[in-house]
């Protein structure tokens, strides 16, 4: 898998992470005390989590305060989540970055 399919498909998932995330959490503001859906936002948020930290290593930071930096404002530096695309399957990627060096 390329690099630009596995950024996609990683994006993908932790988007689907984040949504699971703000409606599980709705549903609990309604519900706090079912186990069931507890353990279930704690899991989802463990992978969410863990899937977050892998791509900001691997790609950029998701967020402004992600891309904190002592030498440089990173969150600048590359495309932000929405910028990225979700190429379907058999399409090219983008053969070049978005942004040029400064």
């Amino acid at each position: 898998m390329n690099s630009a399919n596995e950024q996609s498909r990683l994006l993908r998932r932790i988007n689907a992470l984040s949504f699971a995330l703000v409606e599980t959490n709705l549903y609990l503001d309604g519900h706090p005390t079912n186990r069931a859906a507890l353990d279930y936002y704690r899991s989802t948020y463990g992978e969410y989590q863990k899937l977050k930290e892998e791509y900001e290593s691997k790609y950029a930071p998701l967020t402004a305060t992600a891309g904190e930096s002592d030498t440089e404002w990173k969150w600048v530096r590359e495309p932000w989540p929405w910028e990225i695309g979700f190429p379907e399957a058999g399409a090219a990627a983008p053969t070049k970055p978005l942004y040029g060096d400064d």
